[in-house]
């Protein structure tokens, strides 16, 4: 009869266990799990019921989980030791342009409660969470619905604060997964960590541990090792403590130091070609008055737009930046739009030289083309935004613009005087050398 009570004793407490859970693992010691509750209304559009737990060593500076594929626009959740040294602190954040750090989201905090068992736990960090303000990257019932997760090994932060600051994890201290929401359908709205131990039925309790202070979301560390409640993990991991994943897989994601790379090489390529070449193209044309050298210089201008373009599209895909923001959307117009200015440039220089004059197209070549510089000179400090460069690399942007601005007007104004010059002495205002016509005809 011991035998058979104790045997339904084991049978209650292991219970929660078979509600449906997802599971993966982080660094060493790490492991995540996430749970839909029935009835939760969660989607991409609409917040909603969601468990999730983070368990990890001590020995951690902080672990992270997140809603997303990316980073950028990611519902991120950070946990970390509590000032005390005997609970966590748990802080949701935004993920905002992604690969800078999380900015703290009062909004997702509200809606976050750790649930009984959490707390500092035989080593472990350990939060268990219901979240009423999560949004998921997906369909609620999509069966790759991507997920994130970060770790940072280090001295404890030993902080109260949802707003600490924390360090930026290393390229190969993080992870991406996607998981099998048809298999995180959790059969009750209730705590699926911990069981109960009062109740032969096997059901979960959603004891809610008390918060230290208004401004964290800390869990009492109370359950079978607080001593001070009726309710005992389901092991020193709860549900999330395989060794591996279940339901989940891992992703593959392009490391911090490649997306720098790109980040790098198209701010360079782009800064170069909208700031320097494209305003030297025409500022030498109307100093040396040799069409051809224009030509070869806009020419370069345009090989390098192209090349900076292919660039930024694949790193705004990395940042999931694509076409959601004015920079990309300008940055891809401004680039399609100057596919006819080559064209509009020899039209314009064959009708220079048979008429010896300016045509309706040669002023349609020089202002589309001075209309094009200045939007991408423009967009420039739109990316340099976007990407929140120093303040140093903004001051070098507007500096140099500055500059070949006013050696562009400068050299608008120097030809217009020169050839004033000329007129007063009876010359002609439209000179052709060698059968090439002479820099009056560029813009």
């Amino acid at each position: 009869m011991k035998v058979l009570q104790a045997l339904g004793v084991a049978v209650a407490t292991l219970a929660p266990l078979a509600t449906s859970l997802i599971t993966f693992t982080g660094g060493s010691g790490i492991s995540y799990s996430i749970g839909v509750p029935p009835g939760s209304t969660i989607s991409q559009s609409a917040t909603g019921g969601l468990y999730f737990s983070i368990t990890a060593p001590t020995s951690y500076q902080w672990v992270g989980f997140g809603i997303g594929s990316q980073m950028a626009n990611a519902q991120i959740f950070v946990m970390y030791a509590n000032a005390a040294g005997n609970n966590v602190t748990l802080s949701g954040r935004n993920g905002g342009r992604g690969h800078v750090a999380p900015s703290t989201d009062s909004t997702l905090q509200a809606g976050l409660t750790l649930l009984a068992g959490s707390g500092i736990v035989g080593g472990n960090m350990v939060a268990y969470v219901h979240c009423t303000t999560c949004k998921l990257a997906s369909a609620a019932t999509s069966t790759s619905s991507p997920f994130i997760a970060a770790w940072m090994a280090g001295s404890s932060l030993s902080s109260n604060s949802v707003s600490q600051s924390i360090n930026q994890h290393g390229d190969s201290d993080y992870k991406q997964v996607t998981g099998d929401l048809t298999k995180a359908a959790m059969s009750t709205d209730s705590n699926p960590f911990v069981a109960s131990t009062t109740s032969g039925s096997g059901s979960s309790s959603t004891g809610t541990a008390s918060s230290p202070s208004s401004t964290t979301t800390s869990g009492s560390g109370k359950g079978s090792h607080g001593g001070d409640s009726s309710e005992s993990e389901s092991g020193s991991n709860g549900s999330s403590g395989s060794s591996g994943s279940s339901g989940a897989s891992e992703s593959k994601h392009v490391s911090a130091a490649t997306i720098h790379k790109y980040d790098e090489a198209h701010g360079i390529i782009m800064g170069i070609t909208a700031c320097i070449l494209f305003p030297s193209g025409a500022i030498l044309v109307r100093l040396v008055g040799m069409p051809w050298v224009h030509a070869a210089i806009q020419l370069l201008s345009f090989v390098g737009m192209i090349a900076g373009l292919g660039l930024g599209v694949k790193l705004a895909q990395y940042r999931e930046l694509l076409f959601n923001n004015t920079h990309t959307i300008l940055g891809v117009v401004v680039v399609a739009l100057l596919l006819l200015q080559p064209f509009l440039g020899i039209a314009h220089h064959h009708l220079y030289k048979k008429h010896s004059s300016r045509t309706a197209v040669s002023h349609v070549h020089i202002w589309y083309g001075r209309s094009l510089m200045l939007l991408a000179v423009i967009n420039g400090g739109l990316g340099i935004k976007l990407a929140a460069n120093t303040i140093s690399g903004r001051t070098a942007w507007i500096v140099v613009s500055a500059v070949m601005g006013t050696l562009y007007i400068g050299a608008i104004l120097f030809k217009r005087k020169s050839k004033s010059g000329v007129s007063r002495f009876g010359s002609r205002e439209k000179i052709v050398r060698n059968g090439q016509a002479d820099s009056t005809e560029a813009m």
